[in-house]
């Protein structure tokens, strides 16, 4: 009996060592998928992992389960402050945009800048969503940071956005 009981006791830690084995594999092979996903990426501001990003599709689709939260959001960059690099729309769909600023410090300097030449590739960013109204006044001040001429027939609109902590932005393909 004691010789059966000690087999059981071996095997069961040797099942355990197994176990313990493989998940400390998956972790590891976890954090190295996630640092090769990071050094694809451009960091400003925070530092921010890919990890739990949800796409500004779903974010769009479902805003009253995000707005007034912090939130982890990744699309297709569509357009960049070409002033200053002082905010950046995320695609979201229907021709819908979530509008990420770049937060400012005690000073009312920009804590970070993004490039200017980054359309089209794809971001991650993380802030509080909120939902705006962007007045005439606004519209035509954005649109000059864009480096475009407004149109005459503007009416307030409601946007999504956030001010960014953090951003990560794909590398240019080489």
């Amino acid at each position: 009996m004691k010789k059966l009981s000690l087999l059981l006791l071996v095997l069961v830690l040797g099942l355990s060592a197994c176990q313990t084995e493989e998940t400390i594999d998956a972790e590891a092979t976890a954090e190295v998928e996630e640092a090769a996903a990071i050094s694809a990426h451009d960091t400003y501001g925070d530092a921010l992992t890919t990890e739990g990003a949800v796409s500004a599709t779903t974010v769009l689709a479902d805003r009253e389960q995000y707005v007034g939260k912090t939130v982890k959001v990744e699309g297709t960059i569509s357009e960049v402050c070409q002033m200053m690099g002082c905010w950046l729309t995320i695609q979201a769909g229907d021709g819908n945009n979530i509008r990420v600023a770049v937060p400012r410090d005690d000073e009312g300097k920009y804590v970070y800048t993004v490039p200017k030449d980054i359309s089209g590739r794809h971001a991650i960013v993380e802030g509080t969503l909120t939902e705006e109204i962007l007045t005439v006044e606004t519209q035509r001040h954005l649109a000059e940071e864009k480096g475009e001429e407004a149109p005459e027939d503007l009416e307030p609109i409601s946007e999504l956005q956030m001010t960014a902590d953090g951003v990560l932005i794909e590398k240019a393909a080489s």
